[in-house]
């Protein structure tokens, strides 16, 4: 992977990963949450994201007036009369097994269609007991959440976005300003991606320095530093390492943590607090001998209350400033002028205090 920009990520290159990092592990991210119109920008990034998976991976759209039978299976009546006994007829869920499922309308998805999919996002299989039926089928996938609304709509539902990874606002963009082809990370980049992220390693200090920094810009869901890790494995993954080094933990920050940031650290500055980050030949250089956590206790939701990350170092105050740098401008001015808290950090002392 060429190297990262410091401080911010240009809007294109972010809209570039989100993308990549997603093809190479859907079902482990969740999903996305696209806030856009419809429009040709939204067409390119998805056309993008489609591009950049294998060839066929399924592809389904739950349209707002999807019917329950569509959406969580039921009897299928012309074969069971056929057959004279029961037969299941498989939902959405499920037939998009191994794929993508898009959400239209998302922010009008009513509380129980954004359960099921969270169901499913959490088990990665779709039980049907209904109609007389018991059946289970594998449901792994990953969910495109369209987000139509305005600025005064209602949200789309905590229980979904939750467990979406990643998020990208195509709002005002007309079309993709950045060529339409991945570049290095075209579909054999991440296939070979796709391949080695199971073996990628992450390394305790970085573990620490992603809690550290949700717990400093106030995100207290485990799965968001969890997701982190992941994003930043796919990362390095994407860059054909089998370790994750602390660009790799920026580029998870700014992806992941950023967006969810409900308050700010206050260093005690006057200086504003998208000012710059750390100098690329400043930052503390990741420890590459460091103890390695291996790639089957790499961090899983399962483990989320029993994970303890040992303590971090110079790399928190690194994997911070860049998410700082990355928070929406929407979500920063309202952090800024007190819409939300700001939790306390002594001066000098960065994630890690």
């Amino acid at each position: 992977m060429t190297e990262r920009p410091t401080g911010a990520i240009p809007a294109a290159l972010m809209r570039a990963l989100v993308a990549a990092v997603f093809a190479v592990d859907p079902v482990g991210l969740g999903g996305v949450l696209v806030r856009s119109a419809a429009g040709t920008a939204r067409d390119q990034w998805l056309q993008r994201l489609r591009d950049a998976l294998p060839d066929g991976t399924p592809w389904r759209r739950i349209p707002l007036a999807i019917h329950e039978d569509r959406l969580l299976g039921g009897l299928d009546l012309s074969a069971t009369l056929h057959a004279g006994r029961p037969v299941p007829l498989r939902g959405v869920r499920a037939e998009a097994d191994g794929g993508i499922v898009l959400l239209a309308m998302a922010e009008r998805t009513g509380a129980a269609t954004a359960a099921h999919l969270g169901a499913v996002l959490d088990w990665h299989e779709v039980a049907l007991e209904r109609h007389g039926l018991g059946v289970r089928s594998p449901a792994r996938i990953g969910v495109v959440a369209l987000d139509e609304g305005g600025d005064d709509d209602d949200a789309v539902p905590g229980a979904l976005t939750e467990r979406l990874a990643l998020r990208i606002d195509l709002n005002g963009v007309r079309a993709l300003d950045e060529p339409q082809d991945l570049g290095e990370w075209g579909a054999p980049q991440i296939e070979q991606a796709r391949r080695r992220y199971a073996g990628v390693r992450v390394p305790d200090e970085v573990v620490h320095g992603l809690c550290a920094t949700a717990a400093a810009l106030g995100v207290d869901s485990a799965r968001a530093w969890i997701m982190a890790c992941r994003v930043a494995r796919a990362a390095a993954a994407l860059d054909g390492r089998d370790e994750v080094h602390a660009g790799d933990a920026e580029v998870a920050a700014a992806l992941v943590l950023a967006p969810r940031a409900t308050q700010l650290p206050d260093v005690a500055t006057d200086e504003p607090v998208r000012d710059e980050s750390p100098p690329a030949a400043e930052a503390p250089p990741t420890d590459l001998d460091a103890p390695a956590r291996p790639a089957e206790s790499s961090p899983d939701p399962d483990d989320a209350d029993s994970a303890s990350p040992p303590p971090g170092g110079a790399l928190d105050d690194v994997v911070l400033a860049a998410a700082l740098a990355s928070v929406p401008a929407g979500l920063l001015a309202a952090l800024v002028h007190g819409a939300v808290r700001r939790s306390r950090v002594p001066p000098g002392a960065g994630a890690g205090a």
